[in-house]
């Protein structure tokens, strides 16, 4: 085996980001929403999701091509398409897949939607509340 892949899934604002920091804190952290960083600040385009999306995969390819012992993929992940590609990488690069799902972290959609650090609209986090494949 190279290494672990530890796949983190929850809605926004359920504790994922907390808890890699608390876990994992030497690891790399993958996360699509870092494409999303200028300045410090969050600027969410839809329109270049699938871009940050493939940039992500490309990142995480290039640790474990590093060897890298144990990488983080900090992502929502709420149904299994969303992350599939990177337990196939996984399988075809000797690593073991550690799941984290934090679901909700028992938050309701209002409690998620003002602990959420992107801005997630509370509309947004009930829509994926309602296709979060358990």
């Amino acid at each position: 085996m190279s290494g672990v892949l530890v796949i983190m899934r929850g809605l926004p604002g359920s504790g994922k980001s907390t808890l890699v920091r608390h876990t994992y804190g030497q690891s790399p952290v993958f996360s699509t929403d870092d494409f999303f960083m200028e300045d410090g600040k969050y600027n969410f385009r839809p329109w270049l999701i699938g871009q940050a999306h493939n940039e992500n995969m490309c990142k995480v390819m290039e640790a474990m091509m590093d060897d890298i012992p144990v990488i983080v993929v900090d992502n929502t992940n709420t149904q299994r398409w969303e992350y599939s590609v990177y337990l196939y990488m996984a399988q075809a690069m000797g690593y073991a897949v550690e799941i984290n799902d934090l679901y909700d972290g028992g938050l309701t959609d209002k409690e998620l939607f003002e602990r959420n650090t992107h801005g997630v609209p509370l509309e947004a986090i009930a829509k994926m509340r309602e296709r979060y494949e358990r």
